[in-house]
């Protein structure tokens, strides 16, 4: 700070010091000068010193260091009445000292100067009475070395001057210090109760202490009525109204008994000293002990009010509920946490009561914790429910005290606290504890990554003990397996995201290396500094298992563990690329078993799939290790032959030596079980390698290769002829046509008659026929499995079915064929249609057919898929008359539990069974077999493709009556169908 500011700082102090020393001497000059005019011993001694007060009064306020103002006040008073400056010197002394004595001990003792308490009353009159002391004694003591008093009147000196000091100080100190411009506003607030107090303390003081009355002390009871007056002024007007008001009182009596007239003017003059002493010390106190017992009162009140208001507030933003009620149970009070508590307004909760909102079950816990109240005076704590205003049950916890009002009765004090979020809380932790013990193992470290807990799942999967690890990092756990960059990786992921989870592999105690699934969260605290790690880990090697057992069946088929069609291709596209690449050539082989279905029907599946396993090792062992072989499914097999030769030719004739080889191998009888089988294979090759070629292409290449074999004969192979594509070409041109054939109305519906065995005609079964524009007539072997592929069957299915119900409808008018039932056979896509039942009743209900005479044929294979759909579909149509045949029965899987639980009419003997009757023991024994079946089911059977009368002698021989074939009739139109009829 700068010097010139401090000694300007300084010149100020110092400046304001001056004039309050001058003010104080001032102040005690005028105050000692007036109070000598009426000495009463000698001209040194009066009866009030009021001085003394002054002095006192200037200490406390502004500090012991304005002492010279008193001492020069002091000195030029008593220079004024003509002492000698020595004695001037010793009084003024005296009086400085007895000043600073009662002003440094009512600091010490922590007097205020407010007189807000009744201690402060007492402080100030000891401190008057020590401090005056010593001003007394040092003035007497001067005045006796001045021979101005002698030895013998020191005495009652002594005590007059002491006497004076002290009424001063009690007179004039209260006064100095509380007139401020609070207390002098509180007089100006009651201008008008001022001067009736004055109009009225006037006569009285007169009457009292200046009229002269026939007899000495006559007017001392009315003196003793102007102390109500000083009370009522403290009362109304404060301290410096009292103050003021007993001064006043004081001067005025001391002006009587100087004068010799009033009430303490009496014979004895030392007894008129100290009854006038008494009054004006009596007076000072009732002023100052009054206004001290109103202020302490109006502070008990203030500080009742705060209380009152802060347990107000307390009460109204506890979040605990409190409420009042009475020994009845009626609620008096409550705050707004206990309506909310309730549910109810406060309206509501004030015509309720205790038991309204307690359950009944709780009766006898009640019974005791009022008996406990009772007795104790508390209750609770303890847990109970409440019913909320809307029904439902809300958790507590009660604590209450009896408490005695103001009537004398009892009431009790409630404090609820609702639980439910510490009970959810208990909950929750129980069911964190639950899950720390679940069967996923957990590690919790501090964020050093010391390990600090684990469960039991994950004791487990380690096989250390929580005692082994905690206080260990989890390097002890390591396997080794991954590098520094996996951990780096794992560890940036953690602080920037706050979690990583990832596959890992961890070393047991045992030091078996183990995969696991991890997942580590990092815990922060309200700074946002990491405080835990928490790891939970799943032990995935069952798993792994599972993923590489997933894999080999995805990649591998599961009955012969060759690679299966998609590792094929897979494999046979790294091939075309490598072959871009490297120009090597390579072959396809597709190999198709030959009459695999016989042997399933004949010996089981269980024998087919011996001898799908037994040509897998045959094939296996015919290739190299860079070659493939894959089984496609059923019993079609292909190989992938790898870089075979540079040169083309050479290639087809190495690998004819490989094809005929395999021919060969899978001419060796294979041995099943203990049966011995004879099989062969139809094998289709083509080359790759010299042309851009696509997989499909390929395969399809291959497939017709194989087909072509077949046609040959079987037990062959041969290569893709580029004239096989030719006819491929032209089935896919004529797939193309054939959407336009059915909206072109291209397709025609013919007859077969259906005879029983006296040659009456019974039916016939509805075949449809494309009526090409260029090739003609086209039979359904040639577009049906094109319909199928497009998936077009459904729509030519509906419209068969329709053109049926119509010819149907119309023969119901003819008297020759209103006897006539109509077979339509139905695809297995149009039995999977959700709406079929409803599709065949709004085609009956637009033709008008009769349900009765329309005979739906599904094949075997219809049930292998969604069974139950099927024979759901089956029976709704069969309850509305419409009735089923089994179609190409024995060429599928015939299950006698389906034939039992089907809703069918009659069974239909496949034509590749009729075909060989004569010829194949085999097949006759089917056909037998199916008859014998059909009659021990109660159905009829019928026999398609008769030919010849021996076939059909056969037939009647083995007990099936109704026939279908050339032998009666082909195929043929409604028209000539009509004429069919007409002419047998």
């Amino acid at each position: 700070m700068n010097s010139r500011i401090i000694l300007r700082m300084l010149n100020s102090v110092m400046h304001q010091r001056l004039i309050r020393i001058l003010l104080l001497s001032l102040a005690y000059f005028a105050a000692g000068w007036l109070g000598l005019k009426i000495p009463f011993t000698g001209s040194h001694i009066t009866l009030v010193w009021l001085p003394a007060g002054i002095a006192v009064a200037a200490l406390l306020r502004w500090g012991s260091a304005i002492w010279p103002g008193i001492f020069m006040g002091a000195f030029l008073v008593n220079l004024s009445i003509g002492s000698t400056v020595t004695l001037a010197v010793g009084i003024a002394m005296g009086s400085t000292l007895g000043s600073l004595l009662a002003s440094g001990w009512l600091r010490r003792v922590g007097f205020q100067t407010s007189f807000h308490q009744k201690r402060d009353v007492s402080m100030l009159i000891v401190a008057a009475c020590l401090g005056m002391a010593l001003s007394a004694s040092i003035g007497v003591t001067s005045l006796y070395l001045a021979d101005i008093m002698p030895l013998r009147d020191t005495g009652p000196a002594w005590l007059t001057w002491w006497m004076g000091d002290v009424v001063g100080v009690l007179l004039a100190a209260p006064l100095i210090l509380t007139l401020n411009r609070i207390n002098l506003a509180q007089l100006a607030h009651v201008p008008r109760e001022v001067l009736i107090w004055i109009l009225v303390a006037t006569p009285l003081a007169w009457f009292a202490f200046i009229h002269e009355y026939s007899y000495l002390g006559g007017a001392l009871p009315l003196a003793f009525l102007t102390l109500p007056l000083v009370a009522g002024a403290a009362l109304r007007f404060g301290i410096t109204g009292a103050s003021l008001s007993g001064l006043g009182f004081s001067v005025v009596a001391a002006l009587g008994l100087f004068t010799g007239k009033g009430t303490f003017s009496l014979e004895d003059e030392q007894i008129s000293l100290f009854l006038l002493w008494a009054y004006m010390i009596t007076t000072a106190i009732t002023g100052l002990l009054v206004t001290v017992l109103q202020t302490e009162q109006r502070q008990v009140e203030h500080t009742l009010k705060e209380s009152e208001e802060k347990l107000r507030g307390l009460f109204n933003l506890s979040p605990l509920g409190i409420a009042l009620t009475d020994m009845k149970g009626h609620f008096l009070e409550f705050n707004d946490s206990f309506l909310r508590i309730c549910g109810y307004t406060s309206e509501e909760v004030k015509a309720l009561d205790y038991w309204a909102l307690t359950p009944k079950k709780y009766e006898a816990d009640e019974a005791k914790q009022l008996e406990s109240l009772e007795r104790t005076g508390v209750y609770g704590p303890y847990e109970k429910e409440y019913v909320r205003k809307e029904g439902d049950a809300i958790p507590l916890q009660l604590n209450g005290m009896l408490v005695t009002g103001k009537d004398g009765q009892h009431y009790i004090w409630s404090i609820i606290e609702d639980i439910s979020e510490r009970k959810q809380m208990v909950a929750d932790l129980r069911i964190a504890a639950i899950a720390f013990e679940s069967q996923v193992g957990i590690m919790v470290t501090d964020a050093n990554g010391v390990i600090l807990r684990i469960n039991r799942a994950f004791s487990e999967d380690s096989g250390y003990t929580e005692e082994e690890l905690v206080g260990q990092t989890p390097r002890l756990l390591k396997s080794g397996h991954h590098d520094e960059n996996f951990y780096a990786e794992m560890w940036n992921s953690i602080r920037h995201t706050g979690v990583w989870q990832g596959e890992i592999w961890d070393r047991r105690k045992n030091g078996e290396v183990y995969p696991k699934w991890m997942t580590i969260t990092s815990l922060k605290g309200e700074d946002g500094v990491v405080t835990h790690y928490v790891s939970t880990q799943i032990d995935i090697t069952e798993r792994k298992t599972a993923e590489d057992e997933i894999r080999s069946l995805a990649f591998y088929d599961p009955l012969t563990q060759l690679p299966n069609r998609r590792l094929l291709l897979d494999r046979l596209q790294q091939a075309l690329a490598s072959s871009d690449r490297d120009h090597g050539q390579g072959a396809l082989l597709f190999i198709d078993l030959d009459n695999f279905k016989l042997l399933n029907d004949t010996l089981g599946h269980d024998k087919g799939d011996v001898l799908l396993q037994q040509v897998a090792q045959r094939l296996s062992s015919a290739i190299r290790e860079r070659d493939t072989v894959a089984r496609l499914g059923g019993d079609e097999f292909v190989i992938m032959l790898l870089n075979v030769n540079t040169q083309f030719a050479d290639v087809a004739d190495q690998v004819e030596i490989i094809g005929e080889k395999i021919l060969n191998l899978l001419n060796q009888p294979f041995l099943l079980d203990s049966h011995e089988f004879q099989s062969t294979a139809s094998i289709g090759i083509t080359l790759f390698g010299t042309n851009d070629e696509t997989i499909d292409n390929l395969l399809k290449q291959a497939d017709l290769a194989m087909y072509q074999a077949k046609e040959a004969g079987r037990n062959t192979l041969r290569f893709f002829d580029p004239e096989m594509q030719v006819v491929v070409d032209a089935h896919m041109s004529l797939v193309k046509e054939l959407r336009r054939a059915i909206r072109k109305d291209q397709l025609v519906l013919h007859y077969q008659p259906q005879v029983d065995s006296d040659s009456n005609c019974m039916g016939a079964e509805a075949l449809v026929r494309w009526k090409h524009p260029k090739q003609g007539i086209i039979f359904p072997d040639e577009f049906i499995p094109a319909a199928e592929e497009l998936g077009l069957i459904t729509e030519l299915g509906k419209w068969v079915l329709e053109s049926a119900c119509k010819q149907l409808a119309a023969w119901s008018t003819k008297p020759f064929t209103n006897h006539l039932c109509l077979a339509v056979n139905v695809s297995i896509q149009q039995l999977r249609q959700q709406d079929f039942v409803e599709q065949v009743q709004s085609i009956l209900d637009r033709t008008g057919a009769d349900p009765t005479k329309l005979k739906l044929e599904i094949t075997e294979s219809s049930l292998l898929i969604d069974t139950e759909d099927v024979i759901a579909k089956m029976m709704m149509l069969k309850s509305k008359g419409i009735g089923f045949a089994l179609d190409d029965f024995g060429t599928g899987y015939s299950s006698l539990t389906y034939l039992k639980s089907l809703p069918l009419e009659k069974l239909k003997i496949d034509r590749s069974f009729v075909l060989d009757v004569m010829t194949d023991p085999n097949d006759a024994s089917i056909v037998k077999t199916i008859v014998a079946l059909a009659q021990s089911l109660d159905l009829a059977v019928i026999a398609e493709g008769v030919e010849t009368e021996e076939q059909r002698e056969f037939l009647a021989r083995a007990g099936c009556h109704d026939y279908q074939g050339y032998l009666y009739s082909q195929p043929i139109p409604p028209d000539k169908f009509e004429l069919f009829l007409t002419q047998r």
